[in-house]
């Protein structure tokens, strides 16, 4: 009979023991694949955060000084850490065609055209002040959005021409219409507030942006980049940086994975702790056996190579069931960690992961294994069977 015959003999025979052995590697290879699971979730998380936090340097025109020109702008995209720039422009103007909210009746009955890249950021609408109630952000540069009184108390609704040139796509509430006292001008209501989207044909009363949002590729250099338009503006802009997205959600995650981090180490040490002191103990239950077949003539190597067998298949089958386990129940419960799932982070199988957690285990397996057994491998087998004796 060979090392293998008798290895599942022997875990056929102690059960119990087995059975026990299994249950650690288990719970151990559960622990561990899940919190790979977590590591390669924040990793991604990490990843399309650094894409999509939008993280920004803000220049604002200093009072007096020259508006941003599009030349000043494109010398700004030549900088290979900006995704894009935002463009800010806004304009007192009377439409014949439409007829303002009134609040102050002595006010002129003028509104403000807000006129950007992209009217969804850098506006009230991506703090939440503003909402759209229908239609649409405008895609397009003939395209706006005007205020639901302001609509109402003109007729129009989304799809309407104004001007013959401007089409309607959205209406908008801010809730706090209503609330503003009658003394507020006719331009500063919110009802008298439209916005429009900037391409390259501006109006010709554009003279300049009074300010521009350059987007950064990547919010760990955002300090640099800060600098960089700094030196570009000459000290005509404010230059102010706005990364609250990234820092709270960098932070989060860190601490996720610190977290992750400390129950792994735990949970190793542990795990190798009990599977070396049961094995330790029920090597003592088995001194006699060794040494009983080495009186029979079998090598110490042959026995060293069944308890090892012994542990490696209870480890392997123990990983099979692990794993299933784990990516299959794992992604059912990623709710419950909500800065992930509300990040856009997923469970995904870590086979990498997995690969190394295998070698790794089974080669814990191997070396505890032979640290139960040395002492009585070490030891001729008279002097095993006079202590049992004595």
């Amino acid at each position: 009979m060979n090392y293998l015959q008798r290895a599942f003999c022997y875990i056929s025979r102690k059960r119990l023991r087995s059975f026990l052995l299994f249950m650690i590697f288990m719970v151990i290879n559960c622990m561990v694949l899940g919190i790979l699971g977590i590591q390669r979730a924040s990793e991604e998380v990490m990843k399309n955060l650094r894409s999509n936090a939008e993280s920004r340097v803000i220049l604002e025109i200093r009072q007096g000084a020259e508006k941003f020109t599009e030349d000043d702008v494109q010398e700004f995209l030549k900088i290979p850490d900006i995704n894009w720039i935002n463009r800010l422009w806004s304009e007192q103007i009377a439409i014949p065609e439409l007829a303002p909210v009134i609040g102050d009746k002595q006010s002129d009955p003028l509104f403000t055209i807000h006129l950007q890249n992209r009217v969804d950021k850098d506006s009230p609408f991506e703090e939440q002040i503003y909402r759209l109630v229908e239609g649409d952000f405008p895609s397009a540069s003939n395209e706006i959005v005007i205020n639901q009184r302001l609509a109402d108390q003109n007729g129009f609704q989304v799809g309407d021409d104004i001007q013959g040139n401007y089409t309607i796509t959205g209406i908008f509430l801010s809730g706090t219409e209503r609330q503003q006292t009658e003394k507020v001008a006719a331009v500063n209501r919110i009802e008298n507030q439209i916005y429009i989207l900037a391409d390259e044909n501006l109006p010709e009363s554009c003279k300049g942006y009074t300010k521009v949002i350059c987007y950064a590729a990547e919010p760990e250099k955002l300090d640099e980049l800060a600098e960089t338009l700094d030196e570009r503006c000459n000290g005509k802009a404010y230059v102010q940086i706005n990364d609250h997205t990234y820092q709270k959600m960098r932070i989060s995650i860190e601490q996720t994975g610190r977290i992750t981090m400390f129950v792994l180490v735990i949970t190793l040490i542990t795990g190798c702790s009990v599977t070396g002191l049961l094995l330790s103990m029920w090597m003592r239950g088995r001194k006699t056996e060794i040494a009983v077949y080495v009186s029979l003539g079998l090598e110490k190597i042959n026995l060293l190579m069944q308890a090892v067998a012994e542990g490696l298949a209870l480890y392997f089958i123990s990983f099979v069931i692990s794993g299933l386990l784990a990516y299959s129940l794992l992604p059912k419960l990623s709710g419950s960690l909500g800065i992930v799932e509300g990040a856009g982070g997923s469970w995904k199988a870590d086979y990498a992961g997995s690969l190394l957690t295998l070698g790794c285990g089974m080669g814990m397996v191997i070396l505890l294994t032979v640290i139960a057994m040395f002492p009585y491998l070490k030891k001729h087998p008279k002097e095993i069977l006079s202590e049992m004796e004595g």
